[in-house]
């Protein structure tokens, strides 16, 4: 899939609470896939990214979830991304892994890609 092209326009930096550089890469997914619900920040009894504003969800169909986690692992370096999960898969860029049965749709990530980021990053996309 085609890599981005650096912006003139960047995209906002407020998106669920999230990091800037997160916020920047969700809204401008969001305008690319049409994305209409994103989660952010928010608590987790497991080890997550999501409290401290380094992930996202984007809560779609299979179709479009398939097309954005290529996208996102396509840019991972540009995006600063660390990883991705997606159907009950695992992605850190080197493939994916299939992950443990978590016991239902959303658990096991069949509804919603997560993405998660580093601690901070540069990134130059458009919305």
């Amino acid at each position: 899939m085609k890599k981005t092209v650096p912006a003139s326009t960047a995209c906002s930096t407020d998106l669920a609470g999230t990091k800037p550089h997160v916020a920047q890469v969700g809204n401008h997914v969001k305008a690319k896939f049409g994305v209409k619900n994103v989660g952010g920040v928010a608590g987790r009894a497991n080890a997550s990214d999501h409290p401290s504003g380094l992930a996202l969800d984007f809560m779609v169909d299979t179709a479009t979830g398939n097309a954005i986690a290529d996208y996102i692992l396509a840019n991972k370096k540009d995006f600063g991304v660390t990883y991705v999960i997606w159907r009950q898969r695992y992605n850190d860029g080197s493939g994916w892994d299939t992950m443990e049965d978590r016991g239902g749709a959303t658990a096991n990530h069949m509804d919603h890609v997560h993405v998660s980021f580093a601690k901070s990053a540069k990134v130059n996309v458009s919305c």
